[in-house]
C-alpha cells in the first residue's frame, strides 16, 4: 500500500509520538509493539502512511494506509474516493500486464453490457459489479447509457494509458487500442450536456500505417499525446 501516493493534495503529518520520519522523506506510523520475553527486546511494526512534501515539511502526500488509519481527515470525500479507485486500478494493471488482452476484454464486455440496456440495472449485479447511480452528474445526462458504468470503463482505460505513457511516452499508440478508446469516449460525449466543454472532448485520431523501405511504419499520436487528450474526460463530474 505504500507504493501509490496522492498527488493532488497534502495532509498534515500526524502530531503523534508513533510517527517516524525516515531520511526526511518517508512517514511511518507505529501500528504494533510487542516485547519478546525470550530475548527481552521490543519489536515494533510500522507502516508507511505518506511521503514528506519537500515544499512544506510539515505536510505529506498520503497513501492508502493513511486513509485506513486516519479515516477522519481534511481530504474531500470525492478526492479520496478517486485516489483509492485509482490505486485499485493500478494494482490490477500490474496483473493485466501479464495478459494485455484482458483489459480489451473488459472494455468490450462493458460496452456490450451498456448496449444491452445496462442503464436499467440498480444494484450492479447486471453491470459487472459496478453500481449505477440513479441521477446524472452536473452537466451530464443518463438518458442514453449508464454513465457510472461508462466512467468505470473509462477509468480502466485511463490508468492503462497513463502507465503506458510513463513507460513509452513517445511510442505511437496502435490502431486497435485507439478504436477501443474512442468507443468509450464517444459514449461519454453523448452524456455531456455542456456544449462549452464538448469541443475539448475530442476523439483520438487513428494512426496511419505506411510502408517505408520494406518496413511497416505506424505514424500517429503517442501514448503521452493520448493521455493529455483523455485528461479532459477525466475531470468531468461524476
Amino acid at each position: 500500500m505504500a507504493g501509490y501516493y496522492m498527488k493532488e493534495m497534502t495532509v498534515p503529518i500526524p502530531d503523534d509520538r508513533r510517527v517516524v520520519i525516515r531520511r526526511e522523506k518517508t512517514v511511518e506510523y507505529e501500528i504494533d509493539r510487542n516485547r519478546s520475553e525470550d530475548k527481552g527486546d521490543t519489536r515494533v511494526t510500522r507502516r508507511v502512511i505518506g511521503k514528506v512534501d519537500p515544499v512544506n515539511p510539515g505536510r505529506m502526500f498520503p497513501n492508502e494506509m493513511y486513509f485506513q488509519l486516519f479515516p477522519e481527515n481534511e481530504v474531500p470525500e470525492e478526492v479520496r474516493d478517486e485516489f483509492l479507485r485509482g490505486c485499485e486500478i493500478k494494482r490490477r494493471m500490474q496483473e493485466i500486464r501479464r495478459s494485455p488482452e484482458e483489459i480489451v476484454d473488459r472494455v468490450i464486455n462493458g460496452l456490450n453490457e451498456l448496449r444491452d440496456d445496462g442503464r436499467n440495472v440498480g444494484d450492479g449485479s447486471e453491470s459487472g459489479g459496478f453500481p449505477v447511480a440513479p441521477r446524472a452528474p452536473f452537466g451530464c445526462s443518463v438518458n442514453n447509457l449508464s454513465y457510472i458504468l461508462l466512467r468505470r470503463l473509462f477509468d480502466d482505460i485511463y490508468y492503462s494509458v497513463e502507465e503506458l505513457a510513463g513507460k513509452y511516452p513517445n511510442e505511437v499508440i496502435v490502431p486497435f487500442k485507439v478504436k477501443q478508446i474512442n468507443e468509450v469516449l464517444e459514449e461519454i460525449r453523448k452524456n455531456v450536456d455542456d456544449e462549452g466543454i464538448l469541443p475539448y472532448l475530442r476523439l483520438i485520431e487513428e494512426p496511419g500505417i505506411t510502408e517505408e523501405n520494406g518496413s511497416t511504419i505506424i505514424k500517429g499520436l503517442t501514448y503521452s499525446d493520448v493521455l493529455l487528450m483523455m485528461k479532459w474526460y477525466k475531470v468531468l463530474p461524476r
